[in-house]
């Protein structure tokens, strides 16, 4: 009876570690990362939108994305902060 109770502990402890693990990569903007195959619709998007969505990414931080991704993320961003700055003096 107790390697019954053990073992259906260990299941839903497993369980629960992996639906945190699915909530966390469903707040992922797949879009952003490239991966069109878990991005509904288009993965292009306009300036202003990408920019939002940049910002959006970066202020979940490491609880949602990887510190790697961040740091891509905001040099995505930086990146179109250039482009406009350069388009502002034209």
């Amino acid at each position: 009876m107790k390697k019954i109770i053990l073992t259906l502990a260990m299941v839903l402890m497993a369980t629960d570690a992996s639906a945190a693990a699915d909530s966390q990569s469903s707040e992922k903007d797949w879009c952003l990362l490239g991966i069109s195959d878990k991005c509904p619709g288009t993965t292009t998007f306009d300036i202003v939108e990408k920019t939002r969505r940049l910002e959006a990414a970066i202020k979940k931080g490491t609880a949602v994305y990887t510190p790697e991704e961040i740091k891509h993320f905001q040099a995505m961003l930086d990146e179109i902060n250039t482009i406009k700055m350069l388009f502002e003096k034209y």
